[in-house]
């Protein structure tokens, strides 16, 4: 598309949302209470009076006699607290963007529909088992009865063009095969244009060896970003680690989690408590997906971390002459403008996704989640699972997206399970990033969560995942993955703090420390003393310049401990020098490949070995350059920022009516607490990281602990909207006990909800 199109399309995109933002003015603000006597209870489609008791936070607990009735009275709740979510989430799912954000987001809505995310569904329907259907089916009436009774539009709703909608069984599973999206087509959208460069062999080999996956900085409208936030429940980091009952000071097992997804206002996650017949759990769930992600039951707890599963592979058609393609038209609504027609190709390698996304050649995907896979009743018979092996047996059942599964028993066990559905490749490196078409062979044949075995009850005492490499498996399970920076430190501390107690757990989850930058501190502090001792007249800044910068870094960075905190001034320092080095010393097509990555330090680390002049020279000036910004920021929090806003609140100028917090905060990209930022020498804001945390103890029913980063409720200008956020910064959470006691104790206020006259019973 030329420039200036593109050009075009962001300014209507932008007067567009900007007039719907100055009209609309400030929310009107929201107590906890008129936000609950807004729920529309009555009318509820149950067939038995059903108790929904709500926390402080807008947390609630439902207690239900039917399944069914415990399924609407969830879908009422998801919608009554995220209906703009939902709604947004759905429009992403069906590629319909543009009738949110505008001209701008055409290319991204015929991205979405090339790449078919939903083509599944239909499958997915008629393969449910009829408890599955009986759940689903309730929690759309719920969802259903708040569209149709809500007395009001949540205030977002014009500054995004939305209307009500009701919803079907099918919408539901559009948004979880959205939520599920492998996240290696992120990456790919990077790299593909770096392949055309000389050196992108070398490149390619140092990906594999040390590489890991990418989240998009999220702002903006092009299309890496726009896929990168709306498709970003799939793509996972996290931390999740099981302690076994003999390694606890309570004598039980202990568990805790905290999954890593971009930061958004509202939280990607909700928090619900509910109990039925068959239903007994208590955790986080995604908006629109009626089944608990991470959390517990009375016998297990359980919580997740992506493998980056390497579930699609990306196929060079270029070469196949008489290849047949099947070609569907298809219309995009667009906000502001004319609808915009599309041809959509496939072929029987997948769609043909370089019609969508400019890629110099003839590519299609193939992916795990274009086929059918009933990843709902694999998830609601874990969440009734009462033992590792159900929990197991629960787990086969599920495609995408792969899973890092920790689970911890109330009998003491732990475990560890991948499960996933991936293709039968051999067990050798990528030879590149795209595949020949020969590679098909390989999806003739699938291995799925039987076939990786479990870690149970190691003699370590804990089981640990932070989307590290694993052993080897029946098939390759990810070409990319995260530095062990995360895993090995959560493995020390638990190894140094035995007997290991439910306030480790959660303190470890705060945990800023990332003892593997020292590793590349050291080797700076060399280069620094090499820049120091160049020769008059070698390029660069002069000596005198060196040497008082030097005596202006060194002692931040020697006496550095490698943590993160905040007020950490030794964390600025490094961190400033390591970006200024691969300023001066990378070329553009390297830059572009480590900012193609998740983090770049580990790669960046294997560059600056041997003191090269070339790379003297650039220590040298990235040495002068830290110096500077030294004098103009204090400390790590002054350029790293937390900042809280809507999705619209990264629009220039008006944007900042829908920021609503910007504040400095500890961790970083490789810490247990992430807070994940470009590597760049200037104020930058965290955009991914630990956005939710959920810890308890097996052997207490009323143990179970979790905050988010935000608040529950997604309305703007209510009171819970980011309520929860002093705790997660000062390290408290909510209680969320199983017990009727423990639930009458902290949920003190109460919506009964009655029978609907009108549904006959199930």
């Amino acid at each position: 598309m030329p420039k200036f199109v593109h050009a075009l399309r962001l300014a209507r995109s932008f007067a567009l949302l900007s007039r719907a933002i100055l009209a609309r003015g400030k929310p009107t603000a929201r107590s906890a209470a008129e936000r609950l006597a807004m729920f529309p209870a009555d009318g509820l489609p149950v067939a038995e009076p059903v108790v929904i008791r709500w926390n402080g936070h807008h947390v609630p607990w439902i207690t239900a006699r039917t399944d069914r009735d415990c399924a609407v009275a969830l879908g009422a709740v998801h919608a009554h607290l995220r209906l703009t979510q939902l709604e947004v989430l759905r429009k992403v799912a069906y590629g319909r963007v543009a009738e949110m954000a505008g001209p701008a987001a055409i290319d991204v809505d015929r991205a979405l529909r090339t790449l078919g995310i939903a083509k599944a569904v239909p499958g997915i329907l008629e393969m449910q088992p009829p408890e599955t259907k009986e759940w689903l089916d309730g929690f759309v009436d719920g969802i259903n009865h708040v569209v149709d009774n809500a007395a009001q539009d949540p205030p977002d709703f014009p500054l995004l063009g939305l209307s009500r909608e009701r919803w079907t069984a099918a919408d539901v599973m559009a948004v979880g095969r959205a939520a599920v999206a492998d996240v290696n087509w992120v990456i790919w959208l990077r790299l593909i244009p770096l392949r055309r460069e000389p050196g992108w062999p070398d490149l390619w080999d140092k990906l594999l060896a040390h590489g890991t996956g990418t989240i998009a900085n999220l702002a903006g409208f092009d299309l890496e970003t726009m896929l990168a936030s709306t498709l970003g429940a799939s793509l996972k980091g996290s931390n999740a680690w099981a302690v076994h009952a003999d390694q606890s000071a309570s004598g039980s097992a202990l568990l805790a989690g905290d999954p890593h997804l971009p930061i958004s206002v509202p939280n990607i996650w909700l928090c619900a408590g509910y109990r039925s017949p068959s239903y007994h759990c208590v955790g986080f769930q995604l908006p629109g997906l009626p089944f608990t992600a991470f959390g517990r039951n009375p016998d297990l707890a359980w919580g997740g971390t992506a493998p980056h599963t390497a579930s699609s592979d990306l196929f060079d058609l270029s070469g196949l002459m008489f290849e047949p393609f099947d070609t569907r038209t298809e219309t995009i609504r667009v906000r502001g403008g004319r609808d915009e027609p599309v041809a959509i190709r496939t072929s029987r390698y997948g769609p043909i996704v370089s019609d969508a996304v400019p890629m110099n050649a003839t590519y299609a995907l193939r992916w795990v989640g274009h086929e059918p896979s009933d990843e709902l009743s694999s998830m609601l018979a874990l969440n009734r699972a009462r033992s590792f092996a159900e929990f197991r047996e629960a787990a086969d059942g599920m495609a995408v997206p792969g899973q890092n599964w920790i689970v911890a028993e109330r009998s003491g066990g732990i475990g560890k399970q991948i499960a996933a559905k991936l293709p039968r490749r051999p067990h050798a490196p990528l030879a590149d990033l795209v595949s020949k078409p020969d590679a098909l062979e390989h999806w003739r044949d699938f291995v799925t969560a039987k076939d990786f075995p479990p870690e149970r009850d190691p003699p370590r005492g804990f089981v640990v995942s932070a989307n590290d490499r694993p052993e080897e498996g029946p098939a390759p399970l990810a070409h990319f993955y995260s530095p062990v920076d995360r895993v090995e430190r959560i493995a020390s501390v638990l190894a140094a703090a035995r007997p290991v107690t439910l306030e480790t757990m959660t303190a470890l989850q705060r945990d800023v420390t990332v003892p593997g930058a020292l590793e590349l501190r050291d080797r700076l502090l060399r280069l620094v003393k090499a820049a120091g001792e160049r020769a008059p007249g070698a390029g660069g800044p002069s000596r005198e310049e060196v040497l008082s910068a030097r005596g202006e870094v060194v002692p931040l960075l020697v006496d550095w401990d490698g943590s993160y905190p905040e007020t950490s001034r030794g964390a600025l320092a490094f961190e400033l020098l390591v970006a200024h080095v691969s300023a001066h010393y990378h070329s553009q097509t390297e830059r572009a490949f480590y900012g193609a990555l998740f983090t770049a330090r580990t790669l960046i680390a294997r560059d600056l070995h041997e003191p090269r002049t070339e790379l003297v020279t650039a220590v040298a000036e990235a040495l002068v350059a830290t110096a500077g910004e030294l004098k103009r920021h204090a400390t790590w929090g002054d350029i790293h920022r937390l900042r809280l806003a809507h999705v619209l609140g990264g629009l220039p100028l008006v944007g900042r009516r829908l920021v609503f917090a910007d504040m400095s905060v500890g961790g970083t990209s490789d810490a247990v607490m992430k807070t994940a930022h470009p590597a760049v020498p200037r104020p930058h804001r965290a955009f991914y990281g630990s956005i939710a945390r959920f810890a308890c103890d097996l052997g207490a029913e009323d143990s179970a602990l979790g905050v988010l980063l935000t608040g529950q409720d997604g309305w703007l200008g209510s009171e819970t909207l980011l309520d929860q956020l002093p705790l997660w910064r000062e390290g408290r959470a909510m209680a969320l006990p199983m017990s009727e006691a423990g639930v009458a104790r902290e949920f003190s206020h109460l919506t009964a909800i009655p029978a609907c006259s009108t549904r006959p019973p199930s």
